[in-house]
């Protein structure tokens, strides 16, 4: 028996949404375009709340279930709809902040793709398609930052374990330099831009050190931005 394979390919612009608002009514707008040159697909639109859990990887749960959540708050229009061969939508998103709000708060708006029902019988593999845009949404002028180092561990497959914890009402995503000293002679320097971290969550950022092996008195220096007031710096002295 011969399987048609049918998959859905969407293409979604920008991939993060981040708003800065006064309560009230905000809009914004996101682009749809179906990535099949040749079948038309099947879109649905819709927001869930997420976290992390402690690997660091999004875990989805039902919208307005969660503390910090603003899923609730979105309205999506056009919700469902086709998209033919190709072809291109833009997406209304309209936030409605409640007066009381401050502070950070986020999303995930989920774009899924299906294949059209078949006129006709034809055994098929249908594969859909999801891509999810995170939201983010901060309340103007209520919001302030703040983070610490929590830890600087070695990690088992070399390198440096790196722990930051959010102690603000926000979001945050540091962005991170760090350097190996052996004496006054700086032997490797790299950088990470660090992923989101949920207010009061802490998050653990693998910083390598290629092929270098670590000697007795070595020094790595890490330095944090995290868009506040002040710069972190943690320091590992290697025993």
């Amino acid at each position: 028996m011969l399987n048609l394979l049918i998959s859905v390919s969407l293409l979604v612009s920008p991939l993060r949404l981040e708003v800065s608002s006064h309560p009230g009514v905000v809009t914004r707008e996101l682009s749809v375009k179906n990535g099949d040159a040749y079948n038309e697909v099947i879109v649905m639109v819709y927001s869930k709340d997420w976290d992390l859990n402690e690997g660091g990887n999004i875990q989805y749960h039902d919208a307005g279930t969660l503390d910090g959540s603003c899923s609730k708050w979105i309205t999506i229009n056009p919700a469902e709809f086709i998209l033919g061969p190709g072809e291109t939508k833009d997406v209304r998103i309209t936030f409605d902040i409640p007066l009381e709000s401050a502070g950070g708060y986020w999303s995930v708006i989920l774009f899924e793709g299906n294949p059209p029902e078949q006129e006709e019988w034809t055994p098929l593999v249908k594969l859909a398609g999801r891509v999810g845009i995170s939201t983010y949404l901060e309340v103007a002028g209520t919001t302030f930052k703040e983070a610490e180092i929590e830890g600087m561990k070695l990690g088992k497959d070399g390198g440096l374990n790196l722990e930051v914890e959010n102690k603000c009402n926000t979001w945050l995503r540091p962005s991170i330099k760090y350097w190996l000293m052996r004496g006054s002679e700086e032997i490797y320097r790299d950088s990470v831009a660090g992923s989101v971290i949920l207010p009061g969550g802490l998050r653990e950022y693998k910083l390598e050190l290629a092929d270098i092996k670590i000697q007795k008195g070595d020094e790595i220096v890490a330095r944090v931005d995290y868009d506040g007031e002040k710069i972190l710096e943690g320091i590992k002295k290697i025993d």
